[in-house]
């Protein structure tokens, strides 16, 4: 997760949907910028540090893999590209696994980049724009859908606000399946008869499945950087 913590992190409940033999380590990036990414020059800023410790897990050698749990994806193709172990996202397994179980799917999250465009840069990169029935965007920022920073109050105009505009999707937008957030995915999957998938769940299950398949991403599709450029990655100024 990016710079500043607002703890306690709600995507750190993976373990109980984790397969038995699967160790999750969680690493902070703490020279990333901001507590999260909702735009184009946050993401930009965390894509070295996201890329620099995705590096640094693949060259420890006790990884199978390296999970970037942002739907922006920072520096997550450049670490495809240093990386020799898999490197997966938020938004590239959650859109893929959309994109399986419907035709159209709606995205129910915090007004991350005032807009989308940051959603519609995945989408477009995955061929997926085409299967996107609506982004359906709350009045806050994502650390505003952290239900644990939030009082009780909050936390049910919250789900109520989800709920209404995952409806919506549904009835209006002829979505077949939410995709929702950290906290909102339980109670929309309470409370709807669509699939509904949570960004952490799909990025652990895909890339545990991936792993086990023996499988990593394309080292001709995320070719490995020539040696005079790996130096921008370090913590401290080349001599």
């Amino acid at each position: 997760m990016p710079g500043e913590p607002y703890t306690p992190f709600p995507h750190r409940n993976l373990e109980a949907y984790a397969d038995p033999d699967t160790e999750i380590i969680y690493r902070e990036v703490p020279d990333a910028i901001g507590p999260h990414v909702e735009q184009y020059h946050e993401r930009d800023l965390c894509a070295i540090p996201y890329a620099r410790s995705a590096y640094e897990a693949d060259q420890e050698g006790d990884f199978d893999a390296v999970m970037i749990g942002c739907f922006a994806e920072p520096g997550m193709r450049a670490a495809r590209e240093l990386c020799d172990i898999l490197v997966m996202s938020a938004a590239c397994a959650t859109l893929h696994v959309a994109s399986m179980l419907s035709n159209k799917f709606s995205i129910v999250k915090g007004n991350l980049g005032h807009g989308g465009t940051l959603f519609m840069d995945n989408l477009k990169r995955y061929g997926l724009e085409s299967k996107l029935a609506s982004l359906r965007m709350l009045d806050c920022p994502p650390t505003g859908m952290n239900e644990r920073l939030l009082s009780k109050e909050n936390l049910k105009k919250m789900h109520e606000t989800a709920l209404e505009e995952a409806k919506a999707a549904i009835e209006e937008d002829g979505a077949e399946l939410i995709i929702g957030y950290s906290g909102t995915y339980s109670y929309l999957k309470e409370h709807l008869e669509v699939p509904v998938l949570s960004p952490g769940i799909c990025t652990l299950k895909m890339t545990e499945a991936i792993v086990r398949m023996g499988l990593t991403h394309s080292k001709i599709a995320f070719a490995k950087p020539r040696p005079p450029h790996t130096y921008y990655l370090s913590r401290k100024p080349p001599t």
